[in-house]
């Protein structure tokens, strides 16, 4: 159970701590100020990602080195799977961003989040065995990050196999975090959009009220 219980700490971690980073950031009232800075947007997503990046590497590094205590025989193991760990980490991180984009409220997000965690987990195979579900939801079940990451650690940590072994499913992973990373920097867009736009209305509205009311207020 270890490779499942890394993976799934790792994964509820990295999803709510990028949802709930989004969401505070969404509710702060610096939030519209940022869109008209001079800055690029995906500088804001880059940052949320590294913030929530340096949480889970911290987490990593204690989860790892308290196993060691149990597990004197990984320490030759542990580099590969801090990679394959922060690999993970940033899929579930983009992904938990990409819900705190979608929500507008931070408690349905968080909902949100630990809901897909529990789909994500429920497909896994760690607590329903695969064996019992057809064999097209097997094969969907197959490119699930958690089943890749948990796969891939188990491969290292039981069988000693080195990375260029496992290369394909790092592969898959590091995609993942690629189109992730884009679909939230189209949804930060999007949402640059609708805010301006609705500043925009909100201004030309008071604007148009303070003529109404200079004109009612001049003499006739």
């Amino acid at each position: 159970l270890f490779p499942a219980l890394l993976v799934i700490v790792i994964m509820f971690s990295s999803l709510l701590l990028g949802t709930t980073l989004v969401m505070m950031e969404k509710n702060s009232p610096a939030f519209l100020r940022n869109f008209f800075l001079p800055i690029r947007k995906t500088t804001f997503i880059i940052s949320t990602y590294l913030t929530n990046l340096i949480l889970i590497i911290v987490q990593i590094a204690i989860i790892l080195g308290i196993s060691l205590f149990f597990l004197k025989d990984i320490i030759t193991f542990l580099p590969p799977i801090a990679l394959v760990l922060f690999i993970a980490a940033s899929v579930f991180t983009f992904l938990g961003m990409g819900i705190g984009y979608l929500f507008v409220s931070e408690e349905t997000g968080v909902l949100a989040s630990i809901s897909l965690g529990s789909i994500l987990l429920f497909l896994s195979g760690v607590i329903l065995p695969l064996e019992t579900v057809s064999p097209a939801i097997r094969e969907v079940t197959a490119f699930n990050p958690f089943v890749l990451a948990e796969k891939i650690i188990r491969q290292i940590f039981f069988f000693n196999a080195p990375l260029a072994d496992v290369w394909l499913d790092l592969a898959i992973l590091l995609g993942y975090a690629a189109v992730l990373f884009l679909l939230i920097a189209v949804m930060e867009s999007a949402l640059h959009q609708r805010l301006v736009s609705r500043f925009m209305k909100h201004f030309h509205r008071e604007h148009r009220q303070k003529e109404l009311q200079q004109r009612a207020a001049e003499p006739k």
